[in-house]
């Protein structure tokens, strides 16, 4: 299914550096680390209309936003095919809150840092399974020159070990994988001995509630990305609080 949807992208941006012509960016870059970093257990709070997972959305972008206002930053999707994701969504989402935003696609090209940038994010996710290392290098860099900041995914648990890069700002181990769709959160406890100690370390994929941001925190992740569990919820601010209050909980632990 990756293999897939990187061609598919690649393709994509061919035609986006053709037909779009990027705005003026209309606000100041927000400081993306530093807003996960002022409390406790971040959460960033993931705005996906759809996957190929089947995620079950039950919000729209401006209600959503209204009932995840206790997140710590908000990412937003931009991938149209599998993932139903916009430019659009992501320049709306900056003119309605103040938080941090990360573009949440998969980079394939430097256009779509550029494009990040000139719609209102504030960091990038760079994928190291899509990427490689030393595109996932030259990503970065390009990102930081714009003001950007970066969280650099993994899904192995000895690619954490690239969280020992300056260059990366915050470390995301993803627990799903990528032939089966499924996701398993002991891929993310494996990852704890090879990430650095100046990472930031964030839990992306399969955090459902509770539990699972407690049993993260207790194993040193400082924060989650959620999408489907909050997209799909009846009561996306009271699941962020029992997140957010657990995973603060297991921190308090350490």
């Amino acid at each position: 299914m990756l293999e897939k949807i990187i061609d598919i992208t690649v393709k994509r941006v061919e035609e986006e550096r053709k037909r779009l012509a990027l705005p003026k960016r209309f606000k100041p870059v927000r400081d993306f680390r530093g807003s996960l970093e002022r409390g406790a257990f971040a959460v960033i709070a993931e705005f996906k209309p759809s996957s190929p997972s089947g995620v079950k959305a039950r919000w729209g972008l401006l209600e959503y936003l209204e009932r995840v206002k206790a997140a710590d930053a908000l990412s937003v999707l931009t991938e149209p095919r599998f993932f139903k994701g916009s430019y659009y969504n992501l320049a709306r989402a900056a003119t309605l809150t103040d938080k941090p935003i990360l573009f949440k696609d998969f980079v394939v090209d430097p256009f779509q840092i550029e494009a990040a940038y000139a719609f209102g994010a504030d960091a990038v996710l760079l994928m190291i399974d899509v990427l490689g290392e030393d595109d996932l290098k030259y990503m970065a860099l390009k990102a930081k020159s714009l003001g950007l900041q970066t969280l650099v995914e993994v899904s192995k648990p000895e690619d954490a070990s690239v969280s020992e890069e300056a260059w990366v700002d915050v470390l995301g181990v993803n627990s799903r994988d990528f032939k089966t769709l499924k996701t398993d959160i002991k891929r993310i406890f494996k990852a704890t001995r090879y990430i650095a100690e100046r990472a930031f370390p964030l839990a992306e994929s399969g955090v459902k509630g509770s539990r699972d941001a407690y049993e993260l925190a207790l194993r040193g992740y400082r924060g989650a990305l959620v999408g489907t569990s909050l997209m799909e919820s009846p009561d996306p601010l009271g699941s962020l609080l029992s997140i957010k209050r657990a995973g603060s909980a297991g921190l308090g632990r350490i």
